[in-house]
């Protein structure tokens, strides 16, 4: 009986820990969607209005994943940093690979030109998140079979070895 169960628990953290790899997938592929989407969001409000960039990030809504992100920057902006500073640093806490990452963090070193040069490097990190986060969602149908069938195969050994 003790065997039966320290089976049934491998196979559990077996399959645990497949579904965590494909919910982090899956929270990089939103936070990517989510970001892209508001910098389009924010591309429109700096076309539209005459607002200065730190009252559209306040005011900004978008989706949850990318929330987080532009609070933290307009509290970085509350205290003092400038705008390059604070994005960089509101970038490192996002949930997503390193090159996304810097994806980011350079856009907020844009952000200090004109109108024309700020829209045109939120139009550019925007089609850059989108195309990114078409590869990994590209890479994961891919590697999706592979690391379920790992994590279950080797869940299925060492029940095996236990049995």
């Amino acid at each position: 009986m003790l065997q039966l169960t320290g089976s049934a628990l491998i196979l559990g953290a077996a399959l645990w820990l497949q579904r965590s790899f494909h919910l982090r997938t899956l929270l990089r592929q939103r936070t990517l969607r989510a970001l892209s989407g508001a910098f389009l969001a924010l591309e429109s409000a700096v076309r539209l209005t005459l607002t200065p960039l730190p009252a559209l990030l306040r005011h900004l809504s978008c989706e949850p994943e990318a929330a987080g992100f532009f609070e933290g920057v307009t509290a970085n902006l509350a205290r003092g940093e400038p705008l390059a500073s604070a994005w960089e640093h509101a970038a490192k806490t996002l949930p997503i690979a390193a090159r996304e990452r810097e994806t980011v963090s350079a856009l907020g070193h844009a952000l200090g030109g004109d109108e024309e040069s700020v829209c045109s490097a939120l139009t550019l990190a925007a089609s850059e998140l989108s195309r990114l986060e078409e590869e990994l969602r590209q890479r994961e149908r891919e590697t999706g079979r592979i690391t379920a069938a790992l994590c279950l195969g080797g869940g299925a050994m060492l029940c095996i070895l236990l049995l």
